[in-house]
């Protein structure tokens, strides 16, 4: 299969389960992005801006070797312990217009991709550790695998707040 239809049949799954969570949440009634549950896990607005944050840095920085497109809301999100997983109260519809315009150069980028670009190996001094010497491919599958995880606090989230309606 080629990987640019792989590539986008992660996207819409990932992003298929990051529109359902919001849909059944806004459903149950929970539409405040600063929601938090009791656990202590990030907000909702967090969690989706760091989704589209995500996608900027892996193919802004990481594989191009460029700043992020949208800097302001990367900074605000992109999860060090400086941001502390609070909601900055960026409006729902800037976060979505950052992750679409994220997500698609993303999959622009990897339609154009050649074979020897996808094997390159991610090394020099600004690549960070973890990346090291794996393959650009491999940074598609760790991307998606770190927005799918996000996708699971979503969930956990939902679960969460309708334990709370019970009460």
């Amino acid at each position: 299969m080629n990987v640019a239809v792989m590539t986008k049949s992660l996207a819409a799954a990932t992003r298929a389960w990051r529109e359902r969570i919001l849909r059944e949440l806004q459903e149950e009634g929970c539409s405040d992005l600063s929601y938090r549950p009791r656990s202590g896990m990030s907000s909702i607005g967090w969690l989706l801006a760091h989704q589209a944050a995500a996608y900027d840095y892996t193919l802004n920085m990481l594989l191009k070797g460029k700043p992020p497109k949208n800097p302001e809301l990367f900074y605000s999100y992109r999860g060090d312990s400086s941001d502390q997983g609070d909601w900055k109260g960026t409006a729902l519809q800037e976060i979505n217009e950052y992750f679409d315009t994220v997500e698609s150069d993303f999959l622009t980028y990897f339609e154009q991709a050649s074979d020897k670009e996808l094997t390159r190996i991610l090394e020099g001094p600004s690549i960070p550790q973890y990346y090291h010497g794996k393959r650009v491919i491999d940074a598609i599958a760790d991307t998606f695998a770190h927005l799918n995880h996000h996708n699971g606090h979503l969930s956990a989230i939902k679960g969460d707040w309708c334990r709370q309606k019970e009460k």
